[in-house]
């Protein structure tokens, strides 16, 4: 608008009288002040709404708390009702509640001490209705019955690798850790062109490696730079031709081959006849007696 309306308009008003005989029936000053809580509360709503998010994802061990947006756009809808509240309240503290379970497992090692198998059974309980709610109480009670089944949570988690091992092979005795094994669906094969480490594969490598690291007494590397990823990267870096090479790991080396199989020979026997008698346990009379 130009400083000549402008001032035409003044004057007109000046003239004729305020705003609401310009617009009659419509109360200007009342809709100009609700406008501006409007915009006072929309923008206390978004300091709010980013210092939830700061606190959730604080609490939960994150960068960045995800999911928050979406329960967000859904609480704009014309249902403000007291069952509306409770279900949003209950979404945002089921989202909340699971970062913060995987937060804690990760950080006391119970997961170190997990199969794939465990974890996969333990997510699927956090996503499901029965996950339980972050309470001091539920925390204590929960981590102190996971404590005291640590040790039979580690050797039924040695069981489910070995459970998950192809018995096809002459190297490959049931409930017996030999000086090798073979594995099958290992790799990818892309029309010969390279290869690929599946990543079910690397999860069946990283939790053969697992027992080794613990029984060793040392900390199990993060999935990042773990026996699997390492094997995946020299597949990767080494293309076609690295197929059929030796891949060495801390407790053993890999040598995968073209069909997708993969023989993993064992470096320390010490280690092995360690898993031996834990896979003993669990199968009286599987292994023969020691001489």
């Amino acid at each position: 608008m130009t400083q000549t309306t402008t001032r035409a308009l003044s004057a007109d008003v000046q003239t004729h009288g305020n705003a609401g005989d310009i617009i009659p029936s419509v109360p200007v000053e009342r809709i100009v002040a609700q406008r501006n809580r409007g915009v006072t509360a929309f923008l206390e709503g978004v300091a709010l709404i980013r210092e939830a998010q700061t606190t959730l994802a604080e609490a939960s061990g994150r960068s960045w708390f995800a999911g928050l947006s979406q329960i967000v756009e859904s609480s704009l809808c014309s249902d403000r009702s007291e069952q509306r509240n409770a279900a949003i309240r209950r979404r945002i503290c089921r989202i909340a509640d699971r970062e913060i379970w995987t937060r804690l497992m990760n950080e006391t090692g119970m997961f170190t001490l997990m199969s794939e198998a465990q974890r996969k059974q333990w997510d699927t309980q956090l996503y499901s209705d029965d996950c339980p709610e972050i309470t001091p109480d539920n925390v204590i009670a929960t981590f102190r019955a996971l404590n005291a089944s640590k040790g039979a949570t580690f050797e039924q988690g040695v069981i489910d690798v070995f459970r998950n091992l192809s018995w096809d092979y002459k190297t490959n005795t049931p409930c017996l850790l030999g000086k090798r094994i073979i594995i099958d669906g290992v790799l990818d094969n892309h029309r010969g062109l390279y290869f690929s480490v599946r990543t079910y594969a690397q999860s069946r490598i990283n939790d053969l490696a697992r027992p080794f690291w613990i029984l060793d007494g040392k900390n199990v590397p993060d999935f990042r730079v773990s026996e699997g990823a390492g094997l995946s990267e020299f597949i990767s870096r080494g293309g076609a031709n690295s197929v059929g090479d030796v891949f060495t790991c801390e407790y053993f080396t890999v040598r995968a081959y073209k069909k997708g199989s993969a023989h993993i020979t064992f470096t320390r026997p010490d280690l092995v006849e360690k898993v031996n008698d834990i896979i003993a346990r669990h199968y009286p009379g599987a292994l023969p007696p020691k001489v």
